[in-house]
């Protein structure tokens, strides 16, 4: 027993360092692209042929930024004092830098934890001759399977560090910080960047009391672990046959929440939202099958089946009213399928005027700059659809991906709504999308309006955008849809017209 005790020891202690490692080359990885990005936006920029900060440079500048996922801004210096950035325009404050922290080799200057230009948050800054770079706050956001590891990201001789992060306290049960902290450096000669990873190895002794007991203990939790593991796939397996037959048998059932403008609370249209009814059973929600059907491929079957019920059901109130939009969700899986392409053409074929009334969403779970998606997104938006980025920010599609195709509008997520009436460092997020969409000629609709105070907020800085949210309606069935379709004024809520 104490025997294989000792080798679980080793071998816990062995997989502990294989983590450090592992953190550590992730972290350098991440640096040295962030690395390379900036350089790469920086000397671009450097190569502008415009007047600095003229509309051309600045045009210039936001292309580089959107293209570049580890610069959150691009601006230009001159003397020490910020002029313009590509997301801020020309500054009417004056923003001057204090002395660089940290010069590198090739002529640049780095500063380190930096008060990024009119936020609240901190990030590193990076110039070359009359060029800004400013990097990304997420830069180092890792992998959440590393957060008990403590890190630092240095220069190649470790004087100056560009990001550091304390792990989380880690102690599992039954084990004490007898044994000492690791640290493991990884280093990049070509970019002059090192990663140090430090984490404590635990000691699961046997002399330590009880143990012995906890020892078997945790053996039969393992055991009963597995069981209930096997049980949950074998359950998951009997969700996803329901599933598809619930796809097949007309189970997925659309309740439809308006969408109304800001200004005057007029109603615009609707979002179908998906509700999985089977039959003799309780309602399941979309975030339980949606994921699922992601997961099994079965996005795209869900798909054609919401869109031609959402058609179907909606087809004379979008007829009745051509100003009438009607939104629907779909995957980029869905829109990277040929198959959901012709569908979609097919089922509006003979009402090819209705298309323009369509607003396909797509979420952003996935990657959106492969070509496929863009030459499927160009097909639909010729044929007359309109495309959306749904949640935008909150994703793994960020800014950059504006650049790779060309989309109708986006829908801001709730998250940022949410911060509006708050002292929280988002807040400021919207006014700068806003500003984004209207420079990029983009639609808007934001999500998640619940309160008045939202509402007053939104109306004072982008009447002429649309919302929907709690405060004007949740989603209601179709019969309440076809009974009541002009339910607001701007006297419920206290505004003057």
């Amino acid at each position: 027993m104490a025997g294989g005790v000792i080798l679980a020891q080793l071998a816990l202690n062995a997989a502990e360092i294989r983590h450090i490692d592992a953190s550590s080359m992730q972290a350098l990885q991440r640096a040295e692209d962030a690395g390379r990005a900036t350089v790469d936006a920086l000397r671009r920029a450097e190569a502008s042929p415009f007047e600095m900060c003229s509309e051309g440079d600045l045009t210039i500048l936001r292309n580089i930024t959107y293209a570049n996922s580890y610069v959150a801004d691009l601006g230009r210096i001159e003397q020490g004092v910020v002029r313009c950035t590509a997301l801020w325009g020309k500054l009417d404050r004056v923003t001057r830098l204090p002395e660089p922290h940290y010069r590198p080799r090739g002529g640049f200057s780095v500063w380190s934890h930096q008060e990024v230009l009119q936020t609240h948050y901190q990030s590193n800054l990076v110039a070359l001759n009359h060029s800004l770079a400013i990097a990304s706050p997420s830069t180092f956001d890792l992998n959440r399977f590393y957060q008990d590891v403590s890190l630092r990201i240095t220069n190649g001789s470790g004087t100056h560090t560009y990001a550091e992060r304390a792990g989380l306290r880690y102690n599992p049960s039954g084990a004490i910080e007898l044994l000492p902290a690791i640290d493991i450096t990884e280093c990049s000669p070509d970019m002059g960047l090192c990663a140090q990873a430090t984490a404590h190895l635990h000691w699961f002794a046997l002399a330590h009391p009880l143990s012995f007991f906890a020892l078997m203990a945790g053996s039969f939790l393992l055991g009963a672990l597995a069981y209930l593991l096997y049980l949950r796939l074998r359950r998951n397996q009997g969700v996803l046959e329901k599933l598809r037959e619930g796809i097949a048998n007309d189970e997925i059932v659309l309740l439809y929440q308006p969408i109304v403008c800001v200004r005057d609370l007029s109603l615009k249209g609707y979002e179908a939202l998906a509700r999985w009814r089977p039959a003799d059973e309780p309602e399941i929600g979309p975030d339980i099958f949606v994921p699922l059907a992601a997961q099994n491929r079965l996005s795209t079957a869900l798909a054609k089946v919401v869109l031609a019920r959402a058609l179907r059901e909606m087809q004379d109130l979008l007829q009745a009213d051509p100003a009438l939009m009607l939104a629907v969700n779909t995957e980029v899986a869905d829109i990277e399928d040929t198959d959901f392409i012709e569908f979609a053409l097919d089922l509006t074929a003979a009402t090819p005027g209705l298309r323009p009334q369509l607003h396909l969403e797509v979420t952003e779970r996935a990657d959106i700059r492969s070509a496929t998606f863009t030459q499927n997104i160009e097909l639909l938006r010729k044929a007359g659809f309109a495309i959306w980025i749904d949640d935008f920010g909150t994703g793994s599609a960020n800014l950059s991906h504006l650049s790779y195709a060309q989309f109708d509008g986006i829908k801001i997520d709730r998250l940022f709504t949410s911060a509006l009436s708050t002292g929280s460092p988002l807040r400021s997020v919207v006014p700068n999308l806003l500003r984004l969409a209207t420079e990029l000629e983009l639609k808007v609709v934001i999500e998640g309006i619940e309160t008045e105070e939202q509402l007053q907020l939104i109306r004072s800085i982008a009447p002429q955008i649309h919302a929907q949210g709690w405060l004007f309606s949740k989603a209601m069935e179709l019969s309440e849809v076809l009974q009541q379709r002009e339910p607001y004024t701007l006297e419920e809520f206290g505004l003057a017209a």
